[in-house]
């Protein structure tokens, strides 16, 4: 009877121990179901954030020319004016109009882009030409915050592809280096062709980046500590859309920086040297 009472004792433990391992491992199994849930929850929300943060910006972005056009048209309807003044008027309506347009463009097509469902245009475009105009563009902006745009060699190397796309990844990287660069540096362009790839880089003396930055930086809607801090306008979608135009084109984009030392962001894309397409 008592060898019995043991042994029953002793199922009775190991039952009891085995049930007790199953409930833990379901408490286990739900606090982690809970926290995985959890951080899905605040990645949403925190993209959902991010993406109403671009939203009005792009709508802020819109109002400038869209507030331009409609004070100018007001001016032409109520007032008599000469018509040189009214020639100019017509004009600048005219050139924000163009504006607006390329720029709900652009939008369009980027969203087109990162859906997949773009196709690439198939031109060919020089290298240098697109670092020239490209400067040019972002020109007026290092102007005003006394910063030295300098073109330093660019290889006469042919690029084929989207130029519009291409010319806005360019820019953007432009705009990005004189944006978070303190007033009275440098902003460089430069490039050179090597076995079949161009490698086109822009570096500034800006505010640079930690590794953890650095990991992060082409991921969607995320801006740095210090461009938060900076009061400079953004998205933080920039640099996604520039990855992916670099990769569309079955090139690559690299980074290189430190805090308080300035970046170097180098797009890497398939080129022609002349004398390889003239001998083709």
């Amino acid at each position: 009877m008592e060898y019995l009472t043991r042994q029953s004792a002793r199922k009775n433990g190991t039952g009891n121990a085995a049930l007790a391992a199953v409930w833990l491992s379901a408490g286990v199994a739900a606090s982690y179901q809970h926290f995985i849930v959890r951080g899905r929850l605040r990645r949403s929300e925190s993209e959902r954030a991010r993406y109403q943060q671009a939203i009005r910006f792009v709508t802020h972005e819109m109002r400038t020319p869209l507030t331009a056009i409609q004070g100018s048209s007001e001016l032409m309807s109520r007032y008599n004016l000469s018509e040189d003044k009214r020639k100019q008027i017509a004009g600048m309506i005219n050139a924000e109009s163009k504006r607006l347009a390329r720029m709900i463009q652009t939008f369009l097509d980027v969203e087109r882009l990162s859906e997949g469902q773009m196709e690439l245009k198939r031109e060919r475009f020089a290298a240098r030409e697109l670092a020239t105009a490209c400067t040019a563009r972002a020109a007026p902006l290092a102007e005003r915050k006394r910063i030295e745009l300098v073109v330093e060699e660019i290889p006469e190397a042919e690029l084929t592809g989207d130029r519009e796309l291409m010319e806005y990844a360019v820019y953007n990287l432009l705009t990005n280096a004189v944006k978070y660069s303190p007033a009275e540096t440098t902003v460089r362009v430069s490039g050179r062709y090597e076995g079949g790839w161009l490698r086109l880089a822009v570096s500034d003396q800006g505010m640079g980046m930690d590794e953890s930055e650095l990991r992060n930086i082409f991921r969607k809607f995320y801006r740095t500590k210090g461009a938060e801090a900076s009061g400079e306008a953004g998205t933080g979608i920039g640099l996604s859309i520039v990855e992916q135009i670099a990769t569309r084109h079955g090139g690559r984009i690299e980074v290189a920086s430190r805090p308080g030392r300035g970046s170097c962001f180098t797009l890497i894309l398939p080129a022609e040297a002349p004398a390889v397409r003239a001998g083709a």
